[in-house]
C-alpha cells in the first residue's frame, strides 16, 4: 500500500506540474506586447515602391530606343521601309508545287471561252444552301461546234474533278447522243430543256459568263473533250450510262436506275430498273399505226374490172332533154 500511494502521489505531482506549465504558456501568449514568433514559411507582404510619371516616361523611352536600335520599330519622321516587289516575294510551298506540276502545262485552247456577262443571273441562297435560279424563258446561245459544247459540259460540270471524272462526264454526253431517246447532236444534248428544267443546269442557271474562265482549266477541258470525242480515251462507263449526279444531292430518279460506279464527286447510273425510262428521255415521233384493210392500187386489175362490169350491165335508154 505504501508503494502504491507513493506512485499515486508522484503521478499527481507530475500532472500538476504539466498543467501549470501549460497555463503559464497560455497566459504568456495572452499578455499584451508579447512578440509572437513568425513561421519560416509565412509570406511577408512588401509594398512596391510608387513610380512617378517622370520615372515611367524615362523607362518607356529607354524601351523605345532599344526597339529602334534592334530594328523592331521606326520613328515617325523616318522614311518608310522599302516595299518588296511582287516578283521578289517568294511563293508559298503549295503554290510553288502547283506551278511546278507538269500536268498544268496545257496546249492552247482552240475555242474561246465564254466572256463574262454582267447580266448573268445570280445564285439565290435559301436556308443555308445555294439554290440556282433557272431561266427557262431566255433562249440560250447554242454553239455550232459539238466539240465546244462538250468542252463547256466538262468545264462547268466537272472542272474540279480529276481527268478521269471529267472524261466520264463527256462519255455520258456522247452516250446520250447515241441513244434513241435523246437528241442526236452533242450540242442539242447539252442544251436540252423543257418547261420545267434543263438537263445540264449550267445552261440555264446563269453559270455561263457569271465568272471569268480559268484558262488552264478550260484548255484541259477541251483536251479531254477532244480525246473522248475522237475515241482516244479509254471508256470508263457502259454505253447505257446516260445519267449521273453529284454525291451531295439525292434525286428522286436515283433509285430507279442501276448504279454503275462513282468517280470523284459524281455517281454514274446505267439502264433503268424494271423496264422504266431514263430521266430527260423523250419518245421520238412515230407514224401512227394503220388499222383495217390495206388497199393496193393496180392499173391492170382496174381495167379488167371495168370491162367485166360493162359487159354484165344492160344499157339503159337516154333520158329526154330537159328532164
Amino acid at each position: 500500500m505504501r508503494g502504491v500511494g507513493s506512485v499515486l502521489i508522484a503521478g499527481g505531482l507530475g500532472c500538476a506540474v504539466w498543467a501549470g506549465l501549460t497555463n503559464h504558456a497560455r497566459f504568456a501568449q495572452a499578455e499584451p506586447g508579447a512578440v509572437k514568433p513568425i513561421p519560416a514559411y509565412a509570406a511577408v507582404a512588401v509594398e512596391a515602391p510608387v513610380e512617378s510619371d517622370k520615372e515611367r516616361r524615362a523607362r518607356l523611352n529607354v524601351r523605345l530606343q532599344t526597339m529602334i536600335k534592334d530594328g523592331k520599330g521606326v520613328r515617325l519622321t523616318d522614311a518608310p521601309p522599302p516595299v518588296r516587289r511582287r516578283a521578289e516575294i517568294r511563293p508559298s510551298a503549295p503554290a510553288a508545287r502547283m506551278a511546278a506540276t507538269p500536268s498544268r502545262a496545257e496546249p492552247a485552247a482552240s475555242f474561246a471561252p465564254p466572256p463574262v456577262n454582267a447580266n448573268a443571273a445570280p445564285s439565290v441562297r435559301r436556308t443555308g444552301y445555294t439554290r440556282p435560279y433557272l431561266d427557262l424563258k431566255t433562249p440560250p446561245r447554242v454553239p455550232d461546234n459539238d466539240l465546244e459544247c462538250l468542252t463547256q459540259a466538262i468545264y462547268y460540270e466537272a472542272r474540279n474533278e480529276s481527268e478521269a471524272g471529267q472524261a466520264a462526264v463527256a462519255e455520258v454526253v456522247l452516250n446520250r447522243s447515241r441513244h434513241r431517246a435523246y437528241p442526236k447532236r452533242v450540242c442539242e444534248v447539252v442544251y436540252q430543256r423543257n418547261s420545267r428544267t434543263c438537263q445540264f443546269t449550267f445552261t440555264c442557271d446563269g453559270s455561263i459568263g457569271r465568272r471569268a474562265i480559268n484558262p488552264v482549266a478550260w484548255a484541259r477541258a477541251e483536251r479531254i473533250a477532244r480525246e473522248v470525242y475522237e475515241g482516244r480515251s479509254a471508256s470508263q462507263l457502259p454505253k447505257n450510262s446516260v445519267n449521273y449526279h453529284a454525291n451531295y444531292v439525292r434525286p428522286s430518279w436515283g433509285s430507279r436506275l442501276a448504279r454503275v460506279r462513282q468517280i470523284g464527286a459524281h455517281i454514274f447510273y446505267g439502264a433503268p430498273l424494271n423496264g422504266g425510262t431514263n430521266p430527260g428521255a423523250y419518245e421520238r415521233e412515230r407514224e401512227p399505226a394503220r388499222s383495217g384493210l390495206l388497199f393496193v392500187r393496180n392499173d391492170a386489175l382496174d381495167r379488167a374490172y371495168t370491162l367485166m362490169t360493162a359487159q354484165a350491165t344492160p344499157s339503159e335508154p337516154s333520158a329526154p332533154a330537159g328532164s
